[in-house]
């Protein structure tokens, strides 16, 4: 501790090197590392009032100590508690994010804003960006080469029946087979 003090006071300029020995020897004087005092054993005591007060501050301090390490214990859990919640909640935005970049760029390749190859730049574009990204995706034309993918609603060009049936070059869409057996028979 002397040695701190000593040295706080060089660096702050207020000590030179031929008052060093001086302010030394006036340090061993205050007893700075003296440790403290034993603990006042209170049965040695025969003052039956000071006998109170000294055991009465005795357990005092010793229910205060164990209020401090309660207190600590508890502050040490909260913070564990904390750092874990807010690690749950950034991993769950992380999610959360991937999946709208995933939904925007699925959505856009369906909707013909984008084709197979601008995927990965609108996936990008969307983790730097997600709300420019989206305005993009809004205000984008479709591709003029875009072909809807067929679903139940938006049945394959050339007819919406998709059961097969077996012809003379394999394999065929029922409802075409039938129109082209058809003209046949007429022609």
């Amino acid at each position: 501790m002397k040695e701190k003090l000593i040295a706080l006071l060089k660096s702050l300029g207020l000590l030179t090197d031929d008052k060093v020995e001086a302010v030394s020897k006036e340090l061993d004087k205050l007893e700075l590392e003296k440790k403290p005092d034993a603990p006042i054993d209170a049965s040695k005591i025969t003052d039956p009032a000071l006998k109170a007060v000294i055991e009465g501050l005795q357990n005092q301090n010793a229910s205060l100590s164990q209020q401090i390490k309660s207190l600590t214990d508890t502050l040490a859990a909260e913070q564990t508690d904390r750092a874990k919640a807010i690690k749950v909640q950034q991993d769950q935005a992380k999610k959360d994010r991937e999946l709208k970049v995933t939904e925007l760029v699925t959505r856009a390749l369906k909707e013909g804003k984008i084709v197979k190859a601008k995927e990965e730049w609108l996936k990008k574009y969307a983790e730097n960006d997600l709300t420019a990204a989206e305005e993009w995706v809004k205000e984008a034309p479709v591709d003029k080469n875009f072909k809807p993918e067929p679903t139940k609603d938006n049945p394959p060009a050339g007819g919406g029946d998709d059961k097969k049936a077996k012809g003379p070059l394999g394999n065929v869409n029922a409802t075409i087979l039938g129109k082209v057996m058809e003209q046949s028979s007429i022609n």
